[in-house]
């Protein structure tokens, strides 16, 4: 249903109601006022007429109730005509009558006694509805009689005069129709409807109007990827609605466009991840075909390939990881727990991990960690551990044969309650210009391309990612004895935090 249509049914089950409950109202108001006319008239005549006139004549109380002699406007047999406008009598607005007209009847009076017996022979029978009211202490009472085919009202009054043939007296007049006859009035509040309805019509067209507009301009610029705002006139709803459905489109805009440079990031990085683990996994097999030959030729194997194998095969490992810890970040999922992380067991365990990888091409590698207390912190021990054995293994990957390693974690006496973790290789190391880019994703120095023509440039990148999202500071400097030192440094765990029993480290 369109909104028109359910704004006109609206109306129209508002106006009929509100002008039949109007027309009701006036036919109370109507039956009202006569009633009290009625009783104010009788009362009157009773005061006109007297005790005495009364009771003397009882059966002729009607004329004795008019004065004598005649008077402008009064009917032949001397009777006053009807008040038309407060008896409900609107002949006289409607113009000439249309079909015949019923004679009209004057208003009649009859006298009762004490046991509601009248005098009069035409008077009729007391009604019992009545009495029952009058006999209950009320000084009038009313009802309405149907009689020969016309509607009246019935008022039983009670005189002041407690006995004789007037103690009560019943006054009987025509009562207006259950609704009344102004048709006029009807008429006027049908037209009054039918001019709403078609203001409503008329009104709600340039909304609707501007509603499909809108509708239609949300279409397109939905068809644009909400790359097109649709336009805001004015300054009232649907304005409003215009601008709220921009600043949704913007968000749902800015939302697809993050998706989609997440999409072409991740097929580029899955073209380049492909090429990068089919270089070491090329020359793994390559290793392992040649020593399952020298196996069946019965040759010896030679440990220089057997240590070529391993290093592959480590680093193809050490890639993988990468690949994991780097979807992890780009995801957004940042630190996914916060537990208590010991880095003193953390530091020992990898360097006992690349020990194998560095004892090939004779580089040392040493640690040292606090001796009598443990360094913990807290964040996710799967993220810190791929960041430290990435600097860690950057150092013996690109250090020179015969070289030396050292990790180093040591609590800070001037900076209480922080750690420093430092890397220092003894390698070729950086030039100043690539110092600063060493933690950018792919890039890679001068002398590791020459070194190492597979590499991806993701492991300090990790490395730098990790340390920002727990807060952690890395720093890149050259030793003056040469080579490369990394520095983690960063708030250790305090309170109930730091203790190891409090969660699980991984």
């Amino acid at each position: 249903m369109t909104l028109r249509r359910r704004l006109t049914l609206v109306l129209l089950a508002t106006a009929v109601p509100l002008v039949g409950g109007i027309v009701w109202l006036r036919s109370q108001a109507e039956h009202r006022a006569t009633e009290r006319i009625l009783r104010e008239i009788a009362q009157f005549r009773m005061e006109a007429v007297g005790r005495e006139r009364c009771e003397s004549a009882p059966a002729d109380l009607d004329r004795l109730a008019v004065p004598a002699g005649p008077r402008p406007g009064a009917l032949p047999n001397g009777a006053y005509p009807r008040p038309r406008a407060l008896l409900g009598d609107f002949s006289a607005r409607m113009g000439p009558p249309r079909g015949p007209m019923r004679p009209w009847r004057p208003m009649s009076m009859y006298a009762y006694d004490g046991a509601y017996h009248s005098r009069d022979a035409s008077a009729p029978a007391f009604p019992v509805g009545l009495r029952a009211h009058l006999d209950a202490g009320e000084k009038f009472a009313s009802a309405i009689e149907q009689h020969d085919g016309e509607r009246w009202h019935l008022i039983a009054l009670r005189t002041t005069w407690n006995d004789g043939p007037c103690a009560f007296v019943l006054a009987r007049g025509p009562a207006p129709p259950r609704l009344p006859r102004e048709w006029v009035f009807v008429s006027s509040a049908s037209a009054l409807c039918g001019a709403l309805l078609a203001a409503v019509w008329l009104a709600v067209g340039p909304v609707i109007r501007r509603v499909r507009a809108l509708a239609r301009e949300m279409g397109v610029s939905a068809a644009t990827r909400y790359e097109r705002p649709v336009a805001v006139e004015g300054n009232d709803e649907i304005a409003a609605l215009a601008r709220a459905f921009n600043a949704a489109g913007s968000e749902v805009r800015e939302h697809l466009l993050a998706v989609e440079k997440r999409e072409e990031a991740l097929r580029s990085f899955l073209a380049n991840t492909t090429h990068d683990v089919m270089i070491p996994l090329t020359v793994l097999q390559g290793h392992l075909s040649l020593l399952r030959q020298r196996i069946d030729e019965g040759a010896p194997i030679l440990r220089q390939q057997v240590h070529a194998a391993a290093e592959e095969a480590a680093y193809l490992g050490a890639l993988v990881h990468n690949l994991s810890a780097a979807a992890k970040l780009d995801a957004g999922e940042g630190i996914v727990r916060r537990d208590p992380v010991d880095l003193s067991a953390l530091v020992e365990r990898l360097v006992e991990r690349h020990r194998p990888l560095a004892e090939p091409r004779g580089i040392s590698i040493a640690f040292a960690v606090p001796p009598d207390e443990a360094v913990h912190v807290l964040g996710d021990l799967t993220l810190i551990e791929q960041a430290v054995g990435n600097v860690i293994a950057n150092a013996v990957r690109y250090d020179d044969p015969g070289g030396h390693v050292a990790v180093n974690l040591e609590t800070l006496r001037d900076e209480p309650r922080r750690f420093r973790l430092r890397v220092v290789d003894d390698g070729p190391g950086v030039s100043d210009a690539e110092l600063g880019r060493l933690g950018e994703r792919h890039f890679r120095g001068q002398a590791g391309r020459a070194r190492h023509q597979d590499g991806q440039g993701l492991g300090l990148h990790i490395a730098c990612t990790v340390a920002a999202s727990h807060g952690f500071e890395l720093r890149f400097a050259r030793p003056e004895a040469g080579g490369l030192e990394v520095e983690l440094a960063g708030p250790l765990a305090s309170g109930p935090a730091a203790d190891p029993d409090a969660g699980p480290g991984r």
